[in-house]
């Protein structure tokens, strides 16, 4: 029996806008390229999340990949918690779930600039029974290390779990110790997808 819900943020509860970020910058798709690639897209911007490098190092890291948009690059991240905003559905479905006798956890690989702007301005981080961030532990989705410190915190079973991310990647390596996954596309497909599995939605 599922007695926790563990959630992802980005794409789950909150949507990762970059693309449409560096549209209203009025850059032209050959720009929003070459952006995209020194940053979201490159090796670097998962080091953000973990918390390990300063975010000035891995600025000056990402513009160095391609030192012709250097400007736009460091705007990106000047500007960097208006990449993501917070679903309509989000806090009344932690609600319900909570509502209904769940515990509800978030795990989210987040960097610290970013999860204060989420702690700040989205409602559904208090609704929530707690979380792990990676920036916390150092410790990034889909790293094993990440899921043992989840279970760690809050003790329970990762049987009587299950675990909704965006990503096959981290669906997978919460699956190998033993949560129930649902890869998230789609939030009235993950309602489906959740009662399907004895969940009261």
């Amino acid at each position: 029996m599922i007695t926790t819900v563990v959630l992802d943020i980005g794409q789950v509860l909150a949507a990762f806008r970059w693309e449409d970020y560096l549209k209203e910058c009025g850059y032209d798709k050959e720009l929003r390229e070459k952006v995209a690639k020194a940053t979201v897209l490159s090796k670097y911007w998962g080091e953000q999340d973990r918390g390990a490098i300063p975010e000035e190092e891995i600025i000056n890291c990402c513009c160095e990949l391609d030192t012709t948009v250097e400007k736009e690059i460091r705007q990106l991240f000047h500007d960097i918690t208006k990449t993501v905003i917070e679903y309509p559905y989000a806090r009344d479905f932690i609600r319900t779930l909570k509502k209904n006798g769940y515990k509800v956890y978030l795990l989210s690989n987040y960097g610290e600039r970013n999860f204060a702007y989420a702690r700040e301005n989205f409602t559904f981080i208090p609704e929530a029974d707690g979380q792990v961030i990676s920036y916390e532990v150092k410790y990034i989705k889909p790293e094993k290390e990440i899921y043992e410190a989840l279970l760690s915190k809050f003790g329970f079973s990762a049987n009587e779990a299950v675990f909704l991310d965006d990503s096959a990647a981290n669906i997978a390596g919460a699956g190998e110790f033993g949560f129930h996954t649902i890869l998230f596309t789609e939030y009235e497909k993950a309602l489906r997808e959740l009662r399907a599995l004895g969940v009261r939605i």
